[in-house]
């Protein structure tokens, strides 16, 4: 009963990414139409890749639950994972495996992207952990 909890927390949360990825990838693709046809519709191929890649992003949120690892580990090993998924959904939508160099284009705006990203979660967090210690009261530990 607790795997099924847990592999139905990682399904929603997939699905969560699934949409949004899905909505992402279908408003570029009718951005770059060049003949303003509305009917884009993607080949299920390319809908298991994304599924996939969904799949991944939400088990790697999990990388942030692990306690033993400082903050920094983790949010390195969260990067890595979404950089490695990111390539693998370009190189499979694209076709562009052997193209790297537009690849490393891809990755790099992705990576720019998540630094952002980053960056605004640890201003966040920042904040929120100076104003839960300015909200401690102080306690003598030696009377006298």
């Amino acid at each position: 009963m607790k795997f099924l909890k847990w592999a139905a927390k990682r399904l929603v949360r997939a699905c969560v990414y699934f949409t949004v990825t899905q909505f992402f990838i279908t408003a570029m693709f009718q951005a770059m139409a060049k003949d303003g046809s509305r009917g884009q519709f993607l080949l299920f191929d390319i809908e298991v890749v994304l599924f996939g890649f969904s799949l991944i992003m939400a088990l790697a949120q999990d990388i942030f639950g692990i306690g033993r690892l400082s903050f920094p580990v983790r949010l390195l090993l969260h990067f890595l994972v979404t950089m490695a998924a990111l390539f693998g959904l370009f190189s499979i939508i694209t076709g562009q495996l052997t193209n790297v160099t537009r690849l490393i284009y891809l990755l790099s705006g992705a990576a720019v992207l998540y630094a952002v990203g980053a960056a605004v979660v640890l201003i966040v967090r920042a904040v929120k952990n100076k104003r839960t210690s300015d909200d401690k009261e102080y306690t003598p530990m030696f009377k006298k």
